[in-house]
């Protein structure tokens, strides 16, 4: 009888892994979702609807409103973005019902929840107070800040479910240049949110040069804020380059570098074309999602370089 004890002892680590891995892909499929929504938001601007429902929570006083072009991409993302709520808590209470996923994902989960409020008020505050700057740049901020957290979620019960997971040694410059990147970044999206709202986008109709060929021709107003967002992003290309050349030699980074190296590449391309084709919806929609794409990479990248085993336990 004695011989029983191993395999009841196997037994008892199985349920939390076995409940991980169809975690991890519902937080994954989730992430993807709020990177869509991410999408459809810039397409609710980019289609001026943003106040085609003039109130909120409901359209028009109503759940489901008489619909146009406007209000059908106002109101869906509306519906796919409490079909986002919906499924975090859903997702969220199964993980924290196990007692031993509980410690690897509580904390994420409480910020995850923390932001998807905060989120949920932006997005009030910016019907409410009619598209105001300041609402729609934190309205967007926070939106990626929460998928970044869905895909740490994710990554972590994939850890979970695969039980120890090896970590290899990461350089402090590669660790350094990647955090670098990821606070430019953080800035150009505030730029960016900042030059969508102020319709900034067309100061300068032309590139590489504004307004009559110069560089320079006002650091002011609208001018000066497309010229803030154009010249940080080849501030935050070459953080990128640096970034990809610094973990060359780290198994854990090099990928990570070189694909968000690549995604900056266009999403720089990308914004060179929206100028000089007058910001075209369709590229509108491809500009927010390659920066969606890059903020989940830098996120990725930084979980790499600073867990544990990587040289600094944190």
């Amino acid at each position: 009888m004695a011989d029983a004890a191993p395999p009841l002892l196997g037994l008892r680590a199985a349920p939390g892994a076995a409940l991980a891995r169809p975690l991890a892909r519902g937080f994954a499929a989730l992430c993807a979702l709020t990177t869509g929504l991410i999408v459809l938001g810039a397409l609710v601007r980019a289609h001026g609807a943003g106040l085609a429902c003039p109130d909120w929570p409901l359209c028009f006083g109503e759940l489901v409103p008489r619909m146009n072009l406007e209000v059908a991409f106002e109101w869906t993302h509306r519906l796919v973005a409490g079909t986002v709520s919906l499924l975090f808590v859903g997702l969220g209470a199964a993980a924290l019902r196990d007692a031993e996923l509980r410690p690897r994902v509580a904390r994420l989960l409480a910020a995850g929840a923390a932001l998807l409020a905060l989120q949920v008020l932006l997005g009030a505050l910016t019907v409410w107070h009619l598209l105001a700057s300041w609402t729609v740049t934190s309205h967007l901020l926070v939106g990626n800040s929460f998928n970044a957290c869905l895909l740490l979620l994710a990554l972590a019960l994939r850890d979970a479910a695969g039980g120890p997971q090896r970590t290899s040694f990461v350089a402090p410059g590669a660790r350094a240049a990647i955090a670098v990147a990821a606070a430019v970044l953080a800035l150009q999206l505030a730029l960016g949110g900042l030059v969508s709202s102020s319709f900034a986008g067309m100061a300068c109709p032309e590139w590489p040069r504004c307004n009559g060929g110069l560089w320079f021709p006002s650091l002011r107003g609208n001018v000066g804020l497309h010229l803030a967002h154009r010249w940080n992003a080849y501030l935050l290309l070459a953080g990128l380059a640096a970034a990809a050349f610094a973990a060359r030699s780290s198994p854990a980074l090099r990928t990570l570098a070189a694909l968000a190296l690549a995604l900056g590449v266009a999403q720089t391309a990308a914004g060179v074309a929206n100028v000089l084709l007058a910001i075209p919806v369709e590229l509108t929609a491809l500009h927010s999602a390659l920066a969606a794409l890059l903020v989940l990479t830098l996120t990725a990248a930084l979980r790499a370089a600073f867990r544990k085993g990587s040289g600094l336990d944190l």
